[in-house]
């Protein structure tokens, strides 16, 4: 035989069993009328399914709107606390250089690219996270195929073992697909909180190791737990970790949206709106909740 009869009969083959698959999908609904617990257990474990998956799909969805609202706050957050950074390296070289010419071992534009290059790495982790979830979720496809109940179908003619077979195989789909994808979620969501935190008290470190205690010289809270802007970082990274995504539950958008539109709308705005206390921010974006509160203003 031919080679290319060869893959002509392997194409008639294939679009045969595709056919047959066709035709064997829908046993339920070509069934003897008599069987109407079936039929009608047949339909609810279908509309199961169908709920299933719409909340599943709901679920990868809310998800990635989360960890996106998580982030952009970090943005802000950060873009915040390395402006103050910047400034303070040019005010320390100011009032040195009025003091003291002779002690200099590393030249501002020297500390200027230290500073820099350790301002890098929060950017760079923003960034790959972003990509790294999204990447994630939306490969985390959903593979099971309804018409797998069909094996069912071997139960009959015993009505209410069939039925019952029907009901299982549709609620063990949804399970199994939901419960899979929110393990997913609540590990990455942990995990990558975890990592921006991580990159963001980095910076301090990052600076000290080239210039050791450098960083305080320059008198400054950002980057460290005095920080507001980390405070609130640290609120929100809490309120993610606490989040229960079983059922749908996250409440992170909700709560933490208002306050990155407004942060946002705020850098569209001339630079003297920018200089609202962070705590008129926080109350107008009604984030003035105990937690976020306490987090921020706690004693030191």
């Amino acid at each position: 035989m031919s080679v290319k009869l060869q893959c002509c009969v392997s194409v008639v083959l294939f679009i045969a069993i595709l056919h047959y698959k066709e035709c064997t999908n829908n046993n339920f609904q070509k069934m003897d009328k008599k069987y109407y617990l079936v039929s009608e257990a047949y339909n609810m474990a279908k509309n199961l399914f169908n709920q299933g998956r719409t909340n599943y799909i709901s679920l990868k969805s809310k998800s990635l709107r989360t960890i996106d609202t998580f982030l952009d706050l970090v943005y802000i957050m950060n873009d915040e606390m390395s402006k103050e950074l910047r400034s303070a390296v040019l005010k320390f070289y100011k009032v040195k250089y009025m003091h003291d010419f002779t002690n200099y071992i590393i030249s501002m534009e020297e500390m200027i690219e230290i500073v820099e290059h350790c301002l890098m790495d929060p950017v760079e982790k923003l960034e790959q996270v972003r990509s790294q979830f999204h990447d994630v979720i939306k490969n985390f496809q959903d593979v099971r195929n309804f018409d797998t109940v069909n094996k069912c179908h071997k139960e009959l003619p015993d009505e209410v073992a069939a039925a019952h077979c029907l009901l299982h195989q549709a609620v063990l789909f949804n399970e199994t697909m939901q419960e899979s994808l929110v393990t997913i979620v609540e590990i990455k969501t942990r995990q990558y909180a975890q990592d921006m935190n991580t990159s963001l008290y980095n910076v301090q470190m990052c600076i000290n190791n080239f210039v050791p205690k450098f960083f305080e010289q320059l008198m400054l809270d950002a980057y460290t737990e005095k920080c507001g802007y980390l405070r609130v970082v640290n609120a929100s990274i809490a309120d993610l970790v606490k989040d229960k995504w079983i059922g749908n539950e996250s409440v992170f958008p909700e709560k933490w949206s208002p306050l990155v539109r407004l942060l946002q709308e705020k850098t569209k705005q001339p630079i003297s709106a920018l200089e609202e206390p962070l705590h008129l921010t926080l109350f107008a974006a009604n984030l003035s909740s105990q937690d976020v509160v306490r987090t921020l203003y706690k004693k030191k």
